[in-house]
């Protein structure tokens, strides 16, 4: 039996004895009910045994309660309750009270309920052994109740054609309760084992999802690096974003806006598609790319066209996610130069036309091209470039997507000195490369 098995058959074992202490427990009652009828004149108990019933009653009420208490004593508990069921009845029929009938085989169906095959043989044995003794105290209640006709009864034929009778029937009730038990235990059994065959199945393809949604991941990462090996800052660019994107939007979620949407499922989506927000910059010459000096109109105009190229080629991006990564990197692709006013590009789209995805980029983007280095500039100071922001409120950004870069600004600046010290090296060494290019560029063109 595996551990999971073993869980189920012993809560179970606690839930089915919380169901017989109660029934226990309305034993004490019947007692009562005796005591009242019988001061009534529709029944006839004596008051002395009604007080031992309900001491005995009782008595088993506050064992069973203490033993359902601890965890240890719960198998306890199930054969003492069980006992004392099937010790209560015989009790009651052998005083009279009820007939011996099929009544005396309800304990040997209460303990179906346990599912075990043992309990029940037990519980079924010990119950025709308790039977026959309460049939043999009633013979002599019959031979008190007949004496009249003594001639023609026998107390010992009477005993003996009525225990056969009883263990005939009980021989009926322990196939019946002992193939309930076999047959429920049977069938749970299975159940469970199929319900162990799924989770195990679903595990595995849990971890091979997560595994394909790894290699996904890393290869969108690859994707970066090669973009940035054709660009000097669009490389680390699309890194320190994709790290602000999810800054900006677990602030915004924090300030009250967009909670429904904003979950973390979402953000973290949000931070893989950053990654390729830029993907259309490929199409875009190294020699604009990388230009040392500021764009002319003709080569701001070419630099325009990354967003609608970045769109063309995530078509072909495989889906992540049942789609919903590709949908978020295309609208950060295609949208993130547009304008909460209405003057970005490439389509002019204003306001909540915008996909929320794409302001959001909107703002990590700008945010990272003024305090980083570029080729044609030096790096902006945070207090500067949160100025800009302010000033852009309602115009570049979203008023509340401001709030929330302003809100957060420390973490943000936090990250930006990190990226600052891990590529402070690289970056002069690369900035000295591509300054020599153009320089030879220009020389070869005179």
């Amino acid at each position: 039996m595996s551990v999971y098995d073993e869980i189920f058959f012993t809560e179970n074992i606690t839930k089915v004895n919380k169901i017989v202490e109660k029934i226990v427990f309305c034993t004490c009652i019947l007692p009562v009910f005796f005591y009242v009828f019988t001061a009534l004149g529709i029944w006839n108990v004596s008051t002395p045994f009604c007080f031992f019933l309900f001491g005995l009653s009782s008595s088993f009420s506050v064992i069973v309660y203490f033993l359902n208490r601890n965890e240890r004593t719960q198998f306890i508990s199930m054969v003492v309750s069980l006992l004392f069921c099937a010790l209560f009845v015989c009790v009651l029929g052998s005083s009279g009270i009820i007939n011996i009938s099929i009544v005396f085989g309800i304990v040997p169906f209460i303990s179906c309920l346990y599912y075990n095959m043992k309990l029940t043989r037990t519980i079924t044995i010990a119950n025709l052994f308790m039977i026959v003794v309460t049939l043999y105290m009633r013979s002599f209640r019959i031979l008190e109740n007949y004496r009249f006709t003594m001639e023609t009864f026998s107390q010992i034929k009477w005993f003996l054609s009525q225990s056969l009778g009883f263990s005939l029937e009980f021989i009926f009730v322990f196939m019946v309760a002992f193939s309930i038990a076999r047959r429920s235990k049977s069938s749970l059994q299975t159940m469970m084992d199929l319900m162990l065959e799924r989770d195990k199945a679903n595990k595995e393809l849990k971890e091979k999802n997560a595994n394909l949604m790894q290699t996904q991941m890393d290869i969108i990462k690859f994707v970066a690096e090669v973009l940035g090996s054709h660009d000097l800052f669009t490389g680390r660019h699309v890194i320190h974003t994709q790290k602000y994107v999810g800054i900006i939007a677990r602030q915004l979620r924090q300030n009250g806006c967009y909670i429904d949407v904003l979950t973390d499922e979402v953000i973290q989506l949000y931070e893989t598609a950053a990654f390729l927000h830029d993907i259309g910059k490929i199409h875009i010459p190294e020699g604009v790319l990388n230009k040392p000096g500021r764009f002319t109109d003709q080569e701001r105009e070419l630099m325009k066209v990354h967003p609608a190229e970045g769109n063309k080629l995530l078509d072909f991006l495989p889906p992540i996610k049942n789609g919903q990564l590709n949908a978020i990197a295309k609208d950060m692709a295609f949208y993130h130069h547009e304008k909460w006013d209405g003057s970005g590009y490439p389509v002019g789209l204003k306001g909540n036309e915008i996909p929320l995805s794409a302001r959001i980029m909107a703002a990590a983007d700008v945010l990272d091209a003024l305090v980083s280095q570029r080729l044609y500039k030096n790096p902006m100071s945070f207090d500067m470039a949160m100025k800009i922001f302010e000033e852009e409120r309602g115009t570049h950004f979203e008023p509340c997507i401001v709030d929330a870069v302003l809100s957060c600004r420390g973490q943000l600046e936090s990250e930006d000195v990190k990226f600052k010290e891990k590529e402070s090296a690289e970056n002069e060494k690369e900035l000295n490369w591509w300054k020599e290019y153009h320089e030879k560029l220009a020389q070869l063109s005179n």
